[in-house]
């Protein structure tokens, strides 16, 4: 998880995906072999509709369930607001649900972010440099990701 939230020009960075998303770019990620999820959800205080993009780290077909990272962890803004109401909007591409989330258990992060890093490799480096975190090895990698928060979402039924 993340200590400090990123301010400046890295704050910036982070904003101009959700930016280009809005302007019917949506996407366009996989040219940097990303895959984003917009999520919509409803501000705990102000009953707002709020949007952030997340990182998809994988995506399970048969049980249609995507998996997610919080980057704050439980500080998260958008993910208080799940817990607060968890009825909420999700893309993923052009596909749009209503979706709820699961939160999974600390063994399971771990393994999910090395998978994720087996697949990309160049990409989870890259974002976890930019936000302070480096690793030697995937067993370095796994101990860090027993410290994410990662969810399980799916589109809710019925």
């Amino acid at each position: 998880m993340l200590e400090k939230r990123p301010s400046g020009l890295l704050r910036f960075f982070f904003k101009v995906p959700l930016f280009m998303h809005k302007l019917g770019f949506g996407g366009w990620e996989r040219l940097i072999g990303a895959q984003w999820m917009l999520l919509t959800t409803t501000g705990r205080k102000t009953g707002k509709r709020r949007e952030t993009l997340v990182d998809v780290m994988d995506y399970d077909k048969a049980t249609d369930t995507y998996y997610i990272e919080a980057a704050y962890g439980s500080q998260a803004d958008w993910f208080k607001n799940i817990q607060a109401n968890p009825r909420f909007e999700a893309q993923v591409g052009r596909r749009k649900f209503t979706a709820q989330a699961e939160n999974l258990n600390e063994g399971d992060t771990g393994e999910m972010l090395v998978q994720f890093f087996r697949r990309k490799p160049a990409y989870t480096r890259s974002v976890m440099a930019m936000v302070g975190m480096k690793f030697k090895d995937e067993e370095e990698l796994r101990t860090l990701g027993k410290n994410l928060t990662l969810l399980a979402v799916q589109p809710r039924k019925g």
